[in-house]
């Protein structure tokens, strides 16, 4: 008896599936087939998430580019990336700390959450109008920020643990300050178009200062509208 997808009834002819790749297998379900297949999804080199966190990490530009170009379903989108952004600073708030990054901002309707929300906003809005001349839109700053953001969010809450807990050292906010500075390296291995290495620094210490000023200005219009008192 031939076997069908179902998913979308298309007669099996090996393991996957020719028209959605989904995975057959006719051996029967047990405990131990389950414990296997969830240590294969977190730790596979290929498709999983944690996969994609480590090309990210080694590859970013080579990420982010198959995503603009349309590929999906081998590497984790940033949409999924970024909910294992907020599933570990869930535990973190929950289990370590109620704090991220040791961040304690007071300034009216700004919050470290709000901080968490316009951070990738800010950081796309800093890699578009540094490398506004390329032709890439918002969109797609966005979606390159928001896996770098994610991953290296994950990182550096883990480092900040290691450090914390570990080598009795509290890295603090400087921990926050250091993982923003990282991206925007990683944001110019991204969007550089020559790999040399001089125009990589180049680009990062644009980026910094595009970043710092757009910082600048908020921070000054908060100010003199009397909405901002940051400790």
């Amino acid at each position: 008896m031939k076997d069908y997808c179902s998913i979308c009834k298309t007669p099996m002819q090996d393991t996957f599936c020719a028209t959605c790749g989904q995975k057959h297998s006719n051996k029967r379900t047990t405990f131990l087939s389950i414990i296997t297949d969830y240590i294969t999804q977190i730790l596979s080199l290929e498709r999983s998430g944690f996969a994609t966190i480590i090309q990210l990490i080694i590859y970013p530009k080579k990420v982010v580019e198959n995503y603009w170009n349309g590929y999906r379903n081998y590497f984790q989108s940033p949409g999924k990336i970024l909910f294992y952004f907020l599933t570990i600073a869930g535990l973190q708030i929950v289990l370590v700390s109620p704090k991220l990054f040791d961040l304690t901002i007071s300034a009216g309707i700004i919050s470290p959450q709000f901080v968490f929300i316009i951070i990738i906003p800010l950081l796309s809005l800093t890699s578009y109008l540094t490398y506004k001349k390329h032709g890439l839109h918002y969109g797609e700053h966005f979606i390159a920020q928001t896996y770098l953001f994610s991953v290296f969010g994950i990182l550096f809450i883990i480092v900040g643990n290691i450090f914390d807990y570990l080598l009795k050292f509290n890295l603090g906010i400087f921990n926050f300050f250091f993982m923003l500075l990282i991206i925007l390296l990683w944001s110019a291995f991204v969007f550089s178009k020559k790999r040399k290495w001089y125009f990589l620094i180049l680009n990062f210490l644009l980026e910094l200062v595009v970043f710092i000023s757009i910082i600048s200005i908020l921070i000054t219009l908060g100010y003199f509208s009397g909405g901002v008192d940051i400790k």
